[in-house]
């Protein structure tokens, strides 16, 4: 949170409340266009309308992140309804999958966050578009999808188009074997709509993919041993039972410790158990079998499963951490366990004994664990048993089988008393009293668990003050060196990486998976140009020019801060104008006369032809003009951006301007705002929700007005 989304947040809502559209971010990694990085939420509608507004701070993804819990508990509590008609059953789904494993272990990954929230009302408005063959939910599925899309996680997206495919083939299958002609032909018709609805919203996203793809190593696909990095290892099952045991538990885990929790409550689980051992029909069967193979793929190399979907399915090579592959698992098998308690509810007569023996059989698993543990602690004393200053004193204290005896103790204890209720007089308030378990196991499990991966020390008063001090707006970048533009300087109240962005400096420093691969060349393979390179300012003059067959690339003595490479054929291009008049009278200077993230204009005074070089990445979009004439952009460094520059005073522009993103964007918003109108009809139509689009409307223009009078 810290050291990404904050910084790309505020910077995003920087611009905007500057009226200056976030294309390109000049602080990070020598520039990139923060616009293309697909997991940061500049087309997102929520980023966009914050920053329009009330902008975006530390304090603002505090409260989004609830936001997005409480959304995702709505979610599944609805998506749980689609299946069937008992809102205790969905309300405790909702509260296990929001209070879940998932959620805790991934509040540093806010864009994982975004997306698991808005997939349960992806698969709900897909699965009922099927159902009451509406094309409506087909409206509604592409919108949701449209909101992850461009705010959420896109490993998600591609794992839902396998799971679409499955579930259209599911669909066409049964109406074929029914002879449902008719419905064969509506179903394609319902997903034609869905799937040129999303292509229509998503066009700014898929322009921007197509854009940067050559650009960016991993988007043409990834080295295994790259994509299989951060699995759900097989020991990582232990966290279904016991999550705190992934405290401070790496080296057991063998994975990043925001990879290794899947839980969704014990006396959950015990559903999830039943539910799975239980005879399934139809769509449940379906959805139960792609939920372990999801299970499976999640442990990356530990099987052989995951390497062969990244070898012959499509897309599967465009992301990393196949541990993502259990979210999938999670939402299916809760949807299932709560199938499992409605039907509980409405038929107890029927399955309490079966019940009755899982929740035993699972308080014998915890015994065991709790026994097992108690041995291997060898009598050493309980650091539960001490008091700590700080809950990360607490954590820091901690081991892994004192751990599993901590919740190991807290789990039997409520399993115990949910077998009592279920073998006494207390079973006719059975569900009343499950609620409370499964809440306040829960609670406890999100306290023990969050502070380990997802809180910092650091105050977030003290963090919004410190941030409050810094420069406003884009001032001109200070003259020195780049290189002295560490993130050191920034190092305060728990910011540590892209802490650039906050002090308005031009640095090469960055810290994201979305990484120029000339950039990753440059910077570990030819470090001693790199670091010549960055002894620079912003801008700077040189006719030291060369391509990489005439220069040691990596001997120090014949390169310098100046020391130009270009391709063979821009060389030959420019080396016959560069350098050849001087006059000395000139006194060499480059004044930076105005900035802002996507336009510089300098004054540059040259004693001969040379080389303008800007120290911002090459990308496409950028334009240079000499008095007011366009100039040609040559790469610099494998890297950079340099245009020729006349002998002499000169006023020189560089500005950033992508006309396809922007009429991608359009394209995008336009279908929004019209399926928008559409859906106002409806819901003035349906008298029961006429207030929901004067809400939307009248809030929307009311930002409007805010940010543009």
């Amino acid at each position: 949170m810290i050291n990404c989304w904050i910084p790309w947040r505020y910077y995003i809502s920087e611009c905007f409340q500057n009226h200056t559209f976030p294309f390109w971010n000049p602080y990070q990694q020598l520039g990139y266009p923060i616009h293309a990085d697909l997991q940061g939420p500049t087309w997102y509608l929520e980023s966009i309308l914050l920053s329009m507004t009330t902008g975006q701070t530390n304090y603002t993804l505090h409260f989004l992140f609830i936001f997005y819990v409480f959304i995702a508990g709505m979610g599944m509590y609805f998506l749980c309804l689609g299946f069937h008609n008992n809102k205790p059953a969905a309300f405790l789904t909702g509260v296990c999958y929001m209070l879940g494993g998932f959620f805790v272990a991934h509040v540093q990954h806010f864009y994982a966050i975004i997306g698991a929230a808005w997939l349960p009302y992806i698969l709900l408005n897909y699965y009922k578009m099927y159902t009451t063959k509406s094309y409506w939910y087909a409206v509604y599925t592409a919108i949701f999808m449209f909101f992850s899309l461009t705010g959420g996680n896109h490993t998600f997206s591609i794992i839902l188009i396998y799971l679409f495919a499955i579930l259209f083939m599911f669909y066409i299958y049964k109406a074929i074997k029914e002879k449902l002609t008719h419905d064969i032909k509506h179903f394609v018709k319902l997903n034609l709509l869905f799937g040129v609805l999303t292509i229509l919203l998503a066009f700014v996203v898929l322009v921007a993919f197509y854009q940067t793809a050559p650009y960016i190593a991993r988007l043409s696909g990834m080295m295994y041993k790259d994509a299989a990095v951060c699995p759900l290892s097989p020991q990582s099952l232990l966290s279904a039972l016991l999550p705190f045991s992934t405290v401070n538990s790496i080296e057991f885990y063998n994975t990043d410790q925001s990879m290794c929790n899947i839980y969704t409550g014990s006396v959950m689980l015990v559903f999830i158990l039943l539910a799975s051992i239980s005879k399934k029909q139809g769509i449940e069967k379906v959805l139960f079998w792609f939920a372990v193979v999801c299970l499976v793929a999640s442990f990356g190399a530990y099987t052989p499963l995951h390497k062969f979907l990244f070898n012959y399915f499509p897309l599967i090579n465009r992301f990393r951490f196949p541990s993502y592959f259990s979210l999938f698992s999670v939402i299916i098998f809760l949807m299932l366990g709560s199938k499992q308690l409605a039907t509980m509810a409405s038929e107890p007569k029927l399955n309490f004994r079966k019940l009755i023996r899982t929740a035993i059989a699972a308080l014998f698993v915890f015994a065991l664990l709790i026994s097992f543990s108690l041995i291997k602690n060898q009598g050493q004393s309980f650091f539960f048993m001490k008091k700590f200053n700080t809950i990360f004193d607490f954590l820091q204290a901690s081991s892994f089988y004192q751990n599993i005896i901590l919740q190991g103790l807290v789990q039997a204890f409520i399993l115990g008393i949910f077998i009592i209720t279920l073998t006494t007089s207390l079973r006719k308030h059975w569900l009343k009293i499950t609620s409370v378990l499964v809440i306040i196991d829960l609670i406890i499990t999100v306290q023990l668990n969050i502070a380990y991966v997802g809180v910092s020390p650091a105050s977030p008063k003290e963090l919004h003050d410190y941030i409050s001090t810094l420069p406003k707006g884009f001032p001109i970048p200070n003259p020195g060196n780049i290189s002295d533009n560490t993130e050191a300087l920034g190092q305060k109240h728990g910011l540590y990486r892209n802490t650039s962005i906050f002090h308005k400096r031009i640095s090469a420093d960055v810290f994201n998976s979305y990484c120029f691969k000339n950039y990753t060349l440059v910077s570990d393979s030819l470090p001693v140009l790199f670091n010549a390179m960055l002894h620079n300012p912003l801008v700077y003059l040189s006719d030291n020019i060369y391509t990489a067959s005439n220069i040691s690339l990596h001997d120090a003595s014949t390169i310098t801060n100046k020391t130009i490479v270009l391709k063979d054929n821009d060389y030959a291009t420019l080396r016959s104008t560069i350098g050849k008049v001087r006059t000395d009278s000139i006194p060499e200077r480059t004044d930076i006369i105005e900035f802002s993230p996507n336009y510089l204009k300098l004054r540059v005074y040259s004693s001969k032809p040379q080389l303008l070089t800007l120290l911002q990445s090459n990308y496409n979009g950028w334009q240079a003009t000499v008095d007011n004439k366009t100039t040609p952009i040559y790469v610099s460094n494998y890297l950079t951006m340099s245009t020729p520059v006349p002998q002499g005073e000169h006023e020189i522009v560089f500005s950033y301007s992508n006309v396809l993103i922007v009429i991608a964007a359009i394209i995008s918003y336009t279908t929004f705002l019209l399926l928008l109108i559409l859906l106002s009809f409806k819901w003035v139509k349906n008298k029961s929700n006429y207030w929901v689009p004067g809400t939307i409307w009248s809030g929307l223009a009311l930002i409007m007005v805010f940010y543009f009078i």
